[in-house]
């Protein structure tokens, strides 16, 4: 039976992480061989690690002194296992795997070799069906309720043939946060990957946990990030894009001056101050960005299969 490996970034999601690995190695009871477990963890301080060491002692752990953003931290968890497994599985760690999952992930790759990687039927923890980006550009409705060809396998719960990231490299760790996975889509489609969505492959999607401690940052690196992407995939598009953010971060600062006039106790009002800092840096970094060359910064492992 070929072999997967799974892949889990976290920060500050010590409860959340313990959920998903216990799911996770609930939904794994039936393969063999058992995945591999890695989990990189961005930085955290509220106990993560210690957790995991204590707890789940067959986990690799990679602890990083820095958060360094999803896509380097998942570039550092399938750095370590592209080569010798036959499924990459990435992770959030604010995803549970229900029940059946893992293995109708694993037997629909087994049984249909033209497919490289699949997606998963997201859901809210109380049951109903979450939103899943499946495509880059896409208008028409889809029925998440059957199978379906997708572009999107994204990060938050996919499994793609490790043998898909040999030939078009791990995530561009010039993203930070957000795009990340946009821009490994780009990558897929232009190599004419083929993914699916399956419904009868669910997992219940806690969403942005780990994001919520780390809004400012995000927020610095997100706009430029966007441009970024722009200026890769559809640079006809950049400058347009350009204009249409500024007038978002017009509008968020906007809506931020509103909420400290109004007045708000002190922990409030230090909250809604940083994020203006941040909105005025992000201006600042998205215009550099626009301006600057960039060169990827994308990891290619070398295939030792062949």
């Amino acid at each position: 039976m070929a072999s997967i490996a799974a892949v889990i970034v976290t920060y500050q999601t010590r409860e959340l992480l313990k959920k998903c690995l216990l799911a996770l190695y609930t939904g794994a009871a039936d393969l063999v061989p058992e995945p591999r477990v890695i989990v990189v963890d961005n930085a955290s301080t509220d106990g993560t690690t210690k957790m995991v060491k204590n707890e789940f002692p067959d986990v690799e752990l990679i602890v990083n002194s820095q958060n360094r953003g999803p896509a380097s931290a998942f570039n550092q968890g399938i750095s370590s296992a592209v080569t010798d497994a036959d499924y990459i599985l990435v992770l959030n760690s604010d995803v549970e795997i229900l029940p059946g999952t893992l293995l109708n992930m694993h037997a629909f790759l087994e049984t249909n070799p033209l497919v490289d990687g699949i997606t998963c039927n997201l859901r809210n923890p109380d049951g109903s069906l979450q939103f899943t980006r499946t495509h880059v550009w896409r208008l028409r409705p889809l029925h998440f309720e059957r199978r379906f060809g997708t572009e999107w396998i994204g990060t938050t719960c996919g499994m793609a043939r490790a043998s898909i990231f040999r030939q078009i490299g791990g995530y561009d760790e010039n993203f930070y946060f957000f795009n990340e996975d946009l821009d490994w889509t780009e990558r897929a489609k232009r190599n004419r990957c083929r993914f699916m969505y399956l419904p009868d492959a669910p997992v219940v999607h806690h969403g942005g946990q780990g994001r919520k401690h780390n809004m400012p940052r995000i927020v610095k690196e997100l706009y430029a990030s966007n441009i970024y992407y722009f200026k890769r995939h559809h640079p006809r598009l950049a400058w347009l894009a350009l204009h249409l953010f500024l007038l978002n971060i017009k509008g968020q600062i906007g809506k931020l001056q509103k909420q400290l006039a109004a007045g708000q106790d002190q922990p409030r009002e230090d909250q809604l101050r940083e994020l203006l800092a941040a909105y005025a840096e992000a201006r600042s970094r998205m215009q550099a960005e626009y301006r600057l060359a960039r060169t990827p910064r994308i990891p290619y492992w070398p295939d030792k299969r062949s």
